[in-house]
C-alpha cells in the first residue's frame, strides 16, 4: 500500500501462473469482487498496471504490478440509522439491515456499517480504510456483529476469531424439508476460478465446518439454526446449498429471488476489556420472526 497525493493505493503482483489472463478478470478474482465491479474500477480509472491506466480486456504480464485506487484520504461518516444492540469505549455491536455492506468495497460510496459507526464514535484497529472491522456479514445478511473501538479491542477480538471461541448462532430458512434432526457439513471452501464472486467446494481449499438442527418444517421449507465453527466466506450459503437445501433467495448457491433468508441470530464473547463472557441476540427480520413465531403452519421437528 503506498499514497499519492494523500489517497491510497493497494499494489498486487502478478504471479507466473496468472499471466495473460484479461485485467477485469484477473482483478475480480484477486480481489474477490464481481466482474462488473472489476470493470467499473478499471473504466474510472482507479486501477494501473505498471504505473499506466489499462483496458479492461488488457491481458496481464507475469510480474506486472497492479494498482488500485479504493477511496480518498479518509473514510467519510455517513449518518446513517444503524441499530444497536450494545456499546460502550472497548465495542459496539448492530444489528445490520440487510443490503447494507459492512465497509466500503470497491466503488461502493454509499453508506456502510462502518460509516455510519463513524458517524457515532470512534473505531480502531485493523485496515485503516475498514478500522474495527473483526469479521463480516455479506450485504443481503442481516443480524448481530461486532466491531472494535479501540487496538486493544480489535486485537482481542482478532485472537478470540482466531481460535474459534466466539459463539455464533445464524437463522436460515432453506429450500426443502430437511429429512435429519441435525447435522455438520464438511468440505474445503475456496474461491471459484471461473466466477471468483462465488465460493465453490475446493480440494484445496479452506478446511471447513458447518452444524445446523432444524427448529421448524413448513411449506416445502426448513427452518436451520446454523452454527458455523470455522467462518469462510459465503461458508453457510454454500454449505447449505451444497447439501441441496440452499438458502431461501440465494441467487449464489440456489435459484432464489428475493430477501435472502439468513440472519446471524445470537453472537457471543469474552469482552476484551474485563473477560466477562457477553452474549447478544439480535431481532431478526419479519420474515424469519414469523417461523420462530411458528406462523408458517410447521409440524415441528419430527
Amino acid at each position: 500500500m503506498r499514497t499519492e497525493n494523500g489517497f491510497r493505493w493497494d499494489r498486487f503482483l502478478v504471479e507466473e501462473e496468472e499471466a495473460g489472463d484479461r485485467l477485469d478478470r484477473w482483478l475480480a478474482r484477486r480481489l474477490g469482487i464481481p466482474r462488473t465491479q472489476a470493470r467499473a474500477l478499471i473504466q474510472a480509472g482507479q486501477v494501473r498496471m505498471s504505473g499506466r491506466a489499462a483496458k479492461p480486456d488488457a491481458r496481464v504480464p507475469a510480474g506486472a504490478e497492479i494498482e488500485v485506487h479504493w477511496e480518498g484520504p479518509g473514510l467519510k461518516p455517513t449518518p446513517f440509522p444503524l441499530p444497536i444492540l450494545y456499546a460502550d469505549e472497548a465495542v459496539v455491536v448492530v444489528n445490520k439491515p440487510r443490503g447494507l455492506p459492512v465497509h466500503p468495497v470497491g466503488p461502493i460510496r454509499g453508506p456502510t456499517v462502518v460509516t455510519a459507526l463513524l458517524a457515532q464514535g470512534p473505531l480502531a484497529g485493523g485496515d485503516p480504510q475498514r478500522p474495527g472491522v473483526v469479521h463480516r456479514l455479506d450485504a443481503p445478511v442481516t443480524g448481530a456483529l461486532v466491531l472494535a473501538r479501540t487496538p486493544e479491542a480489535y486485537a482481542s477480538l482478532v485472537q478470540q476469531f482466531k481460535e474459534r471461541r466466539v459463539r455464533k448462532e445464524y437463522l436460515a430458512v432453506v429450500e426443502g424439508e430437511v429429512e435429519v434432526e441435525a447435522g455438520a457439513i464438511e468440505g474445503r471452501v475456496g474461491r471459484d476460478p471461473h466466477e471468483p464472486w462465488r465460493m465453490g467446494l475446493q480440494t484445496k481449499g479452506k478446511e471447513a465446518r458447518t452444524e445446523f438442527t432444524v427448529l421448524r418444517r413448513a411449506q416445502g421449507r426448513s427452518l436451520l439454526l446454523v452454527r458455523p465453527v470455522t467462518g469462510r466466506t459465503h461458508q453457510i450459503r454454500l454449505h447449505l446449498g451444497a447439501i441441496g437445501h440452499p438458502v431461501v433467495g440465494d441467487p449464489f448457491y440456489g435459484k432464489g429471488t428475493g430477501p435472502l433468508l439468513l440472519h446471524a441470530w445470537r453472537l457471543g464473547f469474552f469482552h476484551p476489556r474485563d473477560g466477562a463472557w457477553r452474549e447478544f441476540e439480535a431481532p431478526p427480520p419479519p420474515e424469519l420472526a414469523s417461523w420462530l413465531e411458528g406462523e408458517e403452519g410447521s409440524t415441528g421437528p419430527r
